[in-house]
């Protein structure tokens, strides 16, 4: 049985953020208050999506463009 090298999950990890980098993304973190993050997750069931990211994208979006009166 031979058996495939896997990169170490460091590696792995540098290589994923490596690729978001080059298509624009940018990590960020952050502290958020419980009830808010509840919120978020409940939001995301309710969407059916995997990760938090798309429910703080679009929140962030409309509160930037409601500030900027657009």
């Amino acid at each position: 049985m031979s058996r495939v090298a896997k990169a170490p999950s460091k590696e792995l990890v540098r290589a994923h953020r490596e690729r978001r980098r080059a298509a624009g993304r940018v990590l960020v973190n952050t502290d958020l208050p419980a009830e808010l993050v509840e919120a978020i997750d409940r939001l995301k069931e309710a969407r059916g999506v995997r990760g938090r990211t798309p429910i703080i994208e679009e929140a962030l979006r409309v509160y930037i463009e409601t500030q900027q009166g657009t």
